[in-house]
This record gives structure tokens, C-alpha cells and sequence, in this order.
């Protein structure tokens, strides 16, 4: 039986083994020239690196398992194309000699491919610092697309493709010394495996090749799934805070392959379903430019919200970049301020904050779940009414404030009480602009936990070191943060008194969550003003929705209360001035997609070129200005959209069709039909064209586009 080992079975599973590897090597080589760019971004710290490369190899098994079976699969075809099928079934060893004969073949057309790929993918990367991405994608259905069907672009791709070609002194060098990477690493493996591979094999003597065989499938499932339970996505979620080193980490073909499926998806994005009498898409592109940008140009029809910026006399510039610290309290919801059960005031600390900063008490978030209201503000762009873009966009071109500020030299992180994955945030993340992504697992051992995460008093206190550390790096930072006591199940701690009372005395314990976070935020806050390290520091405090619960007197209440987050601005005594900063209450209509651009404002960072959907309202820290200002709302929870205006609160149902008025407080309109209907008739049009252009852009990744418009910012 020992004899079944050797033979043409022997070599078959010796070439398999073979080409498994090398194509590990290969895409590990690729790796570790891309090391040299991600070191000119960041020095990793040796555990960072180790993981790095330790989750990278693990990727590149999956894609190498995929595509050694694809590899035997065409060797396979072969042999039963170039053989007839009766004499393969009468003799098995003409079966296995064919296969060993078609095996090295296949191997190497697939090898190539790969090689290819990989090529391509290291242009890429040392362009754009990202894998193959959607973008890439896009660029080379530009180039290939005939020109009657692209508008031109396929001109601007060849032109693009063939200005790169002529600057030949930028890639040849890097391109050459990959080349003689990929070779040095090829040779060594060719080498070790005939020297020490081979006569390992050649010594070991399994008890049939039934066992060799099996052996050598388990190796490739467990490869094949990349030595996690969970395969391809344990990639994804893989346990690197740095985005550099997580972008490195990724497979690039795993990353193009998602990247595709993407592309594939948006296919139908541009394809909008047209009820009867509704407006011309044309005339709505038309009215939500000129409500979004009125005295700008808007620069490309293929692309309908990028326009010129141009900065108003009335922006507000700081004299040096600010710090910038930007706290989303979890279903944060304007309604619960100010309030008192019993003798118990619920949020005291927020209260006088309130005295001390410049207040929007017409906010409005944009959606009405998380991931939808940090996408509007990180990213002033319009949430989608379908699935989160975040979730299923993710690799869209968007123009965000954390790209953005990381290009005036800021350093930017977010920290988070969950896991990283958190509606994809990680992926998201490491595509726009965030240098480092801090998560559950990034807290001492023995945190506490209460609902659906850290306690926010962890969470605080993890920020509050991580302030300490960048005010000692004298490089202006950017950090955000996401609490999550004030979330179902509202697990919030009751040790203090407070908590306890409103526990046991108010029905919704959303209360007692809040009393709790408005505690632990209070006791971080004042600690980081007593010991100077808010110096230089603009905070920005909001909700990421309102309640998420439909809470409410009222039908429209219910429905509107899911917007209904307030917004916080204040700033450092460093940074104040008669000419910059005036505490008090606004009452002009402002959404989340307000936040980036008036931050880029006061920072000087506000680019000449964008696709901003909401604008710079930096006048309103010290003057009522804006009067006109709108915000559109969006919530799937009872499929509506809504816009906010000066003229009050209009929401139109997807479903009945119907539309619904009220005030900026929720109030209702006056009960006679004449005005009923009159903010209806006056807003209405303008509703449902923004509805209808914001996602249709965001379907067609149309939003924005880094390869058309990034060098002209």
C-alpha cells in the first residue's frame, strides 16, 4: 500500500503543493513591497506589523486555495477534452498522467493572471495607497466602454492611461524593482522546495494514498478559509486599528473581487422608477442644484452635486487649525434636554453646556440610524433611503471631512465602544481618511460592559487618553467618538443616585441611560478643561439620530422624533474672540450635512471643489445669517421622506403618497385646509427632486469621483 504514494499520484500532489504555495509567495512578495509605502505613511509598532502580516498571509491563502481549484479545474477540462473519456475510464494511470501533464499548465496560466493582477494592484496601491477599488474598476470600464455610451469619458481615461505611459520615469524604477522582488522570492521557494520539500516527501510514508490525499484536502479547506472559522471575512474584520496597516493587510484580490461586487450592484443604481406625472429627472437635477448651491457652478452633468466653493464673506476662519473633537451621543434627542422628573433633572450638565456653547435648537439629523447619521456628517452627503450606504456603498468615492483635514496634516481617529465592523465601519473607514480606528478591543482587559458595548465612562475615559496623547504630539487631531449607553437595551450603570431614582421612578429607561452619560461626560469634560488639554480645541456634540423608539404626542411627533438631535459647538477660551464666538441659542434651520463643511471652514480647509450637501454655517457662531437654510431627512423606518425649512416641517410617505406638515417643534399646522396645504404645495416639488437626485448620485457612485476631480482641489 505504500507504493499507491508514489507514481503519478505522488506527483500530482507534489505539483499541487507546489503551485499552492507559490501562489501564497507571490501575493505575500507583493505585500511586502507594499510595506515600503506604508512605512512612509506610518511606523507600525512590531506587534502592529506582525498581525499586519500575519492576517495578509492568511488572506492570501483563501486566494490562493481559489485559485490552485480553479487551476485543477482547467486541467481537469483539459484532460477530458483532449482525451476521450472511454480510455480515461479504462485506465487510470493514461487519467492521472494526462491530469500531472495538464496540472503545470493550467498552474502556470492561472499564475500569470494572478502575477497580473498583482501588478496592476501595486501600481495602484503606490498611486492611491489602496488596493483595486471600485474606482479602478469604474476607470477601466471608462477606458473600455465605446464613446457613445460614456459621454467621453473613455477619451479622458486614454488620455489619462496614455499620460501615464509617457511618464515612464515614474513607474519603470518601481516596477523593476518589483519585478526583482517577485523573482528573488519565486527562486527561493523554487529552490526550498526541491532541496527540503521534496525529499520530506520523499522520506514520508503515509499509509495509502487515500490518506496523502486527505490529507492534502483538509490542508486546503483550512487554507482555503484562511485558518479562521469565519474565511473571507475574518479577513475584513481583522484586529488592526491603523488603517494604513489594515489596507495593507487585505488580500487584493479578495478586495477587488468585493470591489466588483460592488460595481456590479451599482449597475442598475442609475435606473430610477418613475411613478406617473413625476418630475423630469433633468428639472429635478435642475432644482436641487438650485437649492444646494444657487450661486455656484456646477461643474460635470455626469456628476450632479459637485460644484465651486466659494467661501461667503460672512465664514468664519480660525487663525491657526484647530483641534477638533467630534462626540456622537448615541439617539441624542433635543426633546429630553432641559427636563426635570421630580426633583431630578435629567441631563444638568448638558443644560449648562448649553449656556456655554453655540446651540442649534432647529437640528436636524439627516437619517435615522447610525450608520446613516455619521455618513451624513463625516461625509455631508444625503443618507439613502434603502440600505445604509456605509453598509452597502462602502466603496464609493465620497469627499469626507477626515480625507480632507488628514490632507491639511491633521491626525485622525475615531474610537468605539463595539467592534470595528460596526456597519462596515473599518472598511469604510480606511477609504476615507481615518489614520486609526480604536475599538472594544483596544480597552484594558475587564472593561465594563452593560447593553450593547463599553460603557460610555470607559469610552470617555479611553478618549481622555487619547486627547492627553495627541496634545503632546503638537500636530492638530481629529477625533470622534460614538457612545452607546443610550442605546436599547440602555444598560447604563446605577451606581450614582441619580441613575438609580430615575431607574425605578420613569417608565422609559432611556432617561436614566441619559442621566448616566450626561454624568460620565460632565466628569471627562471639566477634567480635560481643568488640566488645559482642550487647548486649541473646537468640541462638537450630537446625536448620530434621535430616539430611535417612536416617542411622541403626536403621528407626525413619532415620526419626526427620529430626527430630532440637537447640536453643540464650543469652543476653548484659547480660541475664542467677539469675532468668532458668541455663545448662545440659534434658531436657523441646520442638519448634519452642515457639520463638515463648517468645520473645514473654521479650519481653512474648506476645498474650492465639492460635493457637499449642506454647507458652511460657521457666520451663525456669533450672527443670525442663513435664513433660508433646509435640511432633508430621510427614515426607512416608516419609508418617508421629509424637508425642514424656515416654513416649518414637511414629510411626504413613499408609501400612501401623502404628505404631513407641522413646525420645527413638531407642533401641528393650523387645522384649515388653505394652510394645510400650503407648505406642501411651496416645498413639495423641492422634496421629491432632492429625493430623487441624491439617490440616484449615491446609487451611481456619482456622488464624487477622486480620479476626476481630487487633483483640483
Amino acid at each position: 500500500m505504500m507504493g499507491r504514494w508514489t507514481g503519478a499520484g505522488e506527483s500530482i500532489r507534489k505539483t499541487v503543493l507546489f503551485w499552492w504555495i507559490l501562489f501564497v509567495v507571490v501575493q505575500a512578495a507583493e505585500r511586502l513591497f507594499l510595506l515600503g509605502d506604508a512605512l512612509e505613511q506610518e511606523t507600525p509598532s512590531v506587534p502592529l506589523l506582525l498581525t499586519t502580516l500575519l492576517v495578509g498571509v492568511r488572506g492570501d491563502f483563501i486566494t490562493a486555495t481559489f485559485a490552485l481549484v480553479l487551476a485543477l479545474a482547467a486541467a481537469g477540462a483539459w484532460t477530458l477534452v483532449s482525451h476521450k473519456w472511454d480510455d480515461l475510464r479504462r485506465s487510470s494511470t493514461l487519467c492521472a498522467r494526462a491530469f500531472h501533464r495538464a496540472c503545470p499548465v493550467s498552474a502556470a496560466l492561472v499564475g500569470l493572471l494572478l502575477f497580473v493582477l498583482l501588478c496592476v494592484d501595486m501600481g495602484y496601491y503606490g498611486f492611491n495607497r489602496q488596493h483595486m477599488d471600485f474606482v479602478f474598476l469604474e476607470y477601466l470600464g471608462d477606458l473600455f466602454a465605446p464613446a457613445t455610451t460614456t459621454g467621453g469619458t473613455n477619451v479622458q481615461a486614454m488620455e489619462q492611461t496614455s499620460a501615464e505611459l509617457g511618464a515612464a520615469g515614474k513607474w519603470a524604477w518601481r516596477l523593476t524593482c518589483f519585478l526583482a522582488l517577485q523573482a528573488a522570492c519565486i527562486g527561493l521557494w523554487w529552490w526550498s522546495f526541491s532541496t527540503a520539500v521534496v525529499p520530506v516527501l520523499d522520506r514520508w510514508r503515509p499509509g495509502s494514498g487515500f490518506q496523502a490525499n486527505a490529507f492534502l484536502v483538509v490542508a486546503l479547506i483550512v487554507g482555503g478559509a484562511g485558518f479562521h472559522h469565519s474565511g473571507p471575512y475574518g479577513i475584513r474584520i481583522a484586529p488592526i486599528g491603523s488603517m494604513v496597516y489594515y489596507t495593507l493587510a487585505q488580500n487584493p484580490v479578495l478586495f477587488a473581487s468585493e470591489a466588483l461586487r460592488i460595481a456590479w450592484v451599482s449597475r442598475g443604481g442609475g435606473e430610477r422608477p418613475r411613478s406617473a406625472g413625476a418630475m423630469p429627472y433633468d428639472l429635478a437635477v435642475r432644482t436641487t442644484q438650485g437649492l444646494l448651491g444657487p450661486a455656484e457652478t456646477f461643474v460635470d452633468p455626469r456628476y450632479p452635486l459637485v460644484r465651486t466653493i466659494t467661501p461667503s464673506p460672512d465664514s468664519l476662519r480660525l487663525p491657526t487649525p484647530p483641534n477638533i473633537v467630534l462626540l456622537f451621543l448615541e439617539g441624542l434627542d433635543r426633546r429630553y434636554l432641559g427636563q426635570t422628573y421630580g426633583d431630578v433633572k435629567g441631563t444638568p450638565f448638558l443644560d449648562r453646556l448649553k449656556d456655554d456653547s453655540v446651540y442649534f435648537q432647529h437640528f436636524f439629523s439627516n437619517g435615522v440610524q447610525t450608520s446613516r447619521g455619521l455618513f451624513a456628517t463625516l461625509c455631508s452627503s444625503f443618507p439613502r433611503l434603502g440600505a445604509a450606504a456605509m453598509k452597502t456603498r462602502y466603496a464609493h468615492d465620497y469627499l469626507c471631512l477626515p480625507s480632507l483635514l488628514q490632507r491639511q496634516g491633521y491626525h485622525t481617529e475615531m474610537v468605539i465602544g463595539q467592534h470595528r465592523d460596526l456597519n462596515r465601519l473599518q472598511t469604510f473607514a480606511a477609504r476615507n481618511g481615518l489614520h486609526q480606528l480604536l475599538h472594544e478591543g483596544d480597552f484594558p482587559p475587564g472593561t465594563e460592559r452593560a447593553g450593547v458595548g463599553i460603557v460610555d465612562g470607559a469610552l470617555f475615559d479611553l478618549c481622555y487618553e487619547r486627547i492627553t496623547q495627541l496634545q503632546a504630539d503638537h500636530r492638530p487631531f481629529f477625533l470622534t467618538t460614538l457612545t452607546l449607553s443610550t442605546h436599547h437595551p440602555f444598560g447604563a450603570p446605577d451606581r450614582h443616585p441619580d441613575v438609580r431614582v430615575l431607574r425605578q421612578r420613569v417608565q422609559d429607561q432611556y432617561v436614566a441611560a441619559l442621566r448616566y452619560t450626561d454624568l460620565e461626560l460632565e466628569r471627562v469634560f471639566t477634567r480635560l478643561v481643568r488640566e488645559g488639554l482642550l487647548r486649541n480645541t473646537i468640541v462638537v456634540i450630537l446625536g448620530d439620530h434621535g430616539r430611535h423608539e417612536p416617542v411622541g404626542h403626536t403621528d407626525i411627533e413619532r415620526k419626526a422624533g427620529h430626527f430630532a438631535s440637537p447640536l453643540f459647538v464650543w469652543m476653548d477660551e484659547s480660541l475664542r474672540s467677539p469675532a468668532t464666538y458668541r455663545p448662545r441659542t440659534v434658531s436657523a434651520v441646520a442638519s448634519q450635512v452642515d457639520v463638515a463643511p463648517t468645520l473645514l471652514a473654521l479650519s481653512g480647509g474648506l476645498p474650492s471643489l465639492g460635493s457637499f450637501a449642506g454647507h458652511d454655517v460657521s457666520c451663525l457662531l456669533v450672527r443670525d445669517c442663513l435664513p433660508d437654510r433646509i435640511a432633508y431627512l430621510t427614515s426607512v423606518y416608516d419609508n418617508l421622506v421629509g424637508l425642514a425649512s424656515a416654513d416649518g416641517l414637511l414629510l411626504y410617505s413613499l408609501s400612501a403618497e401623502t404628505f404631513q406638515e407641522a413646525t420645527l417643534d413638531f407642533e401641528s399646522m393650523p387645522e384649515d385646509e388653505q394652510s394645510r396645504r400650503r407648505l406642501s404645495a411651496a416645498r413639495g416639488p423641492d422634496l421629491l427632486a432632492i429625493h430623487d437626485v441624491a439617490n440616484s448620485a449615491l446609487d451611481s457612485n456619482r456622488l464624487w469621483s477622486w480620479r476626476e476631480f481630487g487633483q483640483r482641489l
